[in-house]
């Protein structure tokens, strides 16, 4: 379980990181992040050494340019924040999918894909 939680500022850059799934300078993510954030190249590389010492970032520092990557997958940081959040508020995790169902915001390919990855789940289960 993934101990540590991202502050916005990190979770942009591992957003970033996330979708290019690919080793990036800070300079590219700098860019990246252009239209949000006007940040310098200096406060992406203490944000990247942040994560970094938080087990988020792998660093290549082997050439003259410094490469960073994700060293978790999305999919996990995200399993890991729905568990913690059910775990904070003392709900179980029925009553949150209810909650999220009730709000209304979800569209119709919303609606297929959940179906779709429930069936998935009860087969798996059922082996």
């Amino acid at each position: 379980m993934i101990k540590e939680k991202l502050a916005d500022s990190e979770l942009d850059i591992m957003r970033v990181l996330w979708k290019e799934d690919r080793a990036m300078k800070a300079s590219e993510i700098v860019k990246a992040l252009a239209q949000k954030r006007k940040w310098t190249k200096q406060t992406v590389h203490v944000l990247l050494s942040r994560l970094e010492t938080k087990g988020f970032v792998k660093a290549d520092r082997s050439g003259y340019y410094h490469y960073f990557s994700a060293a978790i997958a999305e999919n996990e940081y995200l399993c890991n924040e729905s568990s913690r959040i059910v775990e904070k508020v003392g709900a179980s995790m029925h009553s949150m999918l209810a909650s999220l169902i009730e709000a209304d915001e979800l569209s119709d390919e919303d609606i297929i894909a959940i179906s779709d990855m429930l069936n998935e789940k009860r087969r798996e289960i059922g082996k």
